[in-house]
Order: structure tokens, then sequence, then C-alpha cells
């Protein structure tokens, strides 16, 4: 019997909220879109795997050990 390693990758989908304060919602959507309040948010969900996306990105047999 021997010992295997392996990496994944993995998407996560992280939801975050913006409180946006602007004059109009087409301004507060513009604010947004270019970046501007990239560091102003709380996050709603930390961290949610999409288990679909994950994917092998190594695969290695591991040298037994002597005893």
């Amino acid at each position: 019997m021997g010992y295997y390693r392996f990496e994944t990758e993995i998407m996560v989908k992280q939801t975050k909220e913006y409180i946006i304060k602007a004059d109009s919602m087409e301004e507060a959507l513009d604010e947004l879109q270019t970046g501007i309040h990239r560091d102003r948010y709380m996050d709603i969900i930390a961290n949610e795997p999409d288990w679909a996306s994950e994917i092998i990105v190594v695969e290695e047999e591991l040298e037994e050990e002597d005893n």
C-alpha cells in the first residue's frame, strides 16, 4: 500500500455587500464597476466552494520511508 499526494484547485464564491452613497443608481453602479469602492465592503458569505469546479493539478506518488 502506498501514499499519494494530490493538490486541487477550486473556484470559491464570495458574496460582498457594498453601501455606496451617490446621487443616482447609475452613479453608484459606475463607482462600483470602476473599482472605487473595492476596499469598502462587508463579507456576506466568506467562502462558498464550488465543488463542481475542482480540478486536480498535482498527482504524486510518495516514496515510502524505511523503518
